[in-house]
Order: structure tokens, then C-alpha cells, then sequence
């Protein structure tokens, strides 16, 4: 019985969660940016702005998931087991996908140099709002919501789960086309995968950041065309059919993060799936 009731309870936590965590998360993408705006001087420049609507929003998030993480007993903001290795990897898998993506983008569509300025006087703000907002959805996805329903569910429902919420979530926002959404989800399993295998947010942090920070601050392949408001070292844009990256939403909606993706996500599977080496006996 004893078993039986904590079952339940863990039901209970996920179906919550998942309820709560979808509806809260709605309610900051569509009221929150009405209720910032008028708090924020219109004298600021498009980059104080910027940043102040970001830790707004994202701040939200993140209070949202550190109460639910009390209210439900849970950490929700645990790194895992070595989690400088965790993040090194997610960072470089990161890191490696957005190539990816951009090479596969250009071989089929084309590259070329735009005509923003390159680098900023405020990059660096830039790279640590993205690091703050990449956090913010791990911890509010992966850290709160994917380890209750792993509790409930198991590993493999909860990342698909949380990895769905994750891309519906997101086409609230600037996303529209279908390929975003199935990028999304695939960008939502790879850090719900990531977040698994290393027992905490680490990895998926890492992954996040290095694919976020690498596209906008560095490559500047979103906004596409153009940079955004704190720079990019470079101003790359895409060119070509929209399903390769050459519309307004970028690499985004391409098929060419969608390969990348896939690149990264199969030897994920194939890890997960093999089987733990056996322990060594010692001789007697």
C-alpha cells in the first residue's frame, strides 16, 4: 500500500507539474512583455532594452520552477555528477551541431557576408544574457518539469514530454513555420537526452548556450539577415530556399538544423541504449 500511495503521489507531481508548468509558462510569454514594457525607459538603447525584457521574462521562469522545486521537495537546479565534464561536453556538442547546421545550410543554399557591423561594445552583455536565458529554460524544463514526470513516467516519456512542451512553447513566440517546430523538439530532446545521461543540468546547459551564443553573438545568423541589437563577431546571412535557412526565421526553420540535430541525437540513442559493461571479478 505504502508503494502503492507514493505512486500515486508521483502521478499526481507530474500531472501537476506538467499542468501548472504549461500554464504558467503561457501566462509569462503572453502578459509578461505587456507588464515589462511599460517599467522600462524609453531612452534605453535597443540593447537595454533587450536585456531588460530578457531577465524579466526569464527571471519569471526561473522563480516559477525554484517554487515548484520547494513546494514539490525537489532540487530542481542540481548540476550532476562532474558537471564541469558535463558541461564541456554539452558545450562542444553544442558548439558542433550549429556548424553543423550552418555548413549544411550553406552547401545547400548559400552563405554570404552582410552588411551589419561586426562586434560590439556590448557582445559580452549579450553572451551573458544568453547564458542566463539558456539556464533559465533548463532549469524550468529540466531541472523542474522533465524529473518529476521521469518519476512518474520514466526517462524516455519524460524527455519526449518535456521536449513537446518545450516546442509548443516556443511557437509562442517568433517561431511559426513547421520546420521550427520540429527543430524545437528535436533541440528539446537533445537537452532533455543531455540532462538524463549527466543526472542534472550541466550538459544541457552547455548545449544550449554554445548553439544560442554561437547563431546570434558569433556567426550572426539570427535575426537572418542582419545582427541583433549587442553585435555578432561576424555578420553571416543566409541566402537561398527558405526550407535551408534562407527565410527570416533563419536556420531555424531549415532542414539543415534538423540534420544537425539528428547527427547529434543518434549516437546519443545508441550510448543510452548500450548496455553497462559488466563489473570485473577479482580472482580469488
Amino acid at each position: 500500500m505504502a508503494g502503492s500511495g507514493t505512486g500515486m503521489r508521483e502521478q499526481v507531481a507530474a500531472a501537476g507539474s506538467l499542468v501548472m508548468g504549461l500554464g504558467l509558462m503561457v501566462a509569462i510569454l503572453l502578459a509578461g512583455p505587456g507588464l515589462v514594457a511599460p517599467l522600462v525607459p524609453t531612452g534605453w538603447s535597443e540593447a537595454g532594452q533587450e536585456g531588460a525584457f530578457v531577465l524579466a521574462i526569464y527571471g519569471a521562469m526561473v522563480v516559477v520552477a525554484l517554487v515548484a522545486g520547494a513546494v514539490l521537495r525537489r532540487r530542481v537546479t542540481g548540476l550532476g555528477a562532474r558537471p564541469g565534464w558535463h558541461l564541456a561536453t554539452g558545450f562542444g556538442l553544442g558548439l558542433l551541431g550549429i556548424c553543423l547546421a550552418a555548413t549544411f545550410a550553406t552547401i545547400a543554399g548559400g552563405l554570404r557576408f552582410g552588411t551589419g557591423q561586426g562586434g560590439s561594445a556590448v557582445l559580452l552583455l549579450g553572451l551573458v544574457l544568453v547564458l542566463f536565458q539558456a539556464a533559465a529554460e533548463e532549469l524550468y524544463f529540466r531541472g523542474w518539469i522533465q524529473p518529476v514526470l521521469a518519476r512518474a513516467w520514466g526517462a524516455l516519456p519524460a524527455i519526449g514530454m518535456t521536449a513537446l512542451a518545450f516546442a509548443a512553447l516556443h511557437m509562442l513566440g517568433a517561431a511559426m513555420a513547421p520546420l521550427s517546430f520540429l527543430n524545437l523538439l528535436l533541440g528539446g530532446l537533445l537537452f532533455g537526452a543531455l540532462a538524463a545521461q549527466g543526472g542534472g543540468l550541466a550538459g544541457a546547459i552547455g548545449a544550449h548556450f554554445a548553439w544560442n551564443g554561437t547563431e546570434q553573438l558569433v556567426l550572426g545568423l539570427d535575426p537572418n539577415p542582419g545582427i541583433g541589437s549587442f553585435g555578432s563577431l561576424f555578420d553571416l546571412d543566409l541566402v537561398g530556399p527558405a526550407t535551408w535557412g534562407g527565410s527570416a526565421e533563419g536556420l531555424n526553420a531549415s532542414l539543415a538544423m534538423a540534420m544537425a540535430l539528428v547527427v547529434l541525437l543518434v549516437p546519443l540513442a545508441m550510448l543510452a541504449r548500450s548496455p553497462a559493461p559488466a563489473p570485473a571479478v577479482s580472482p580469488r
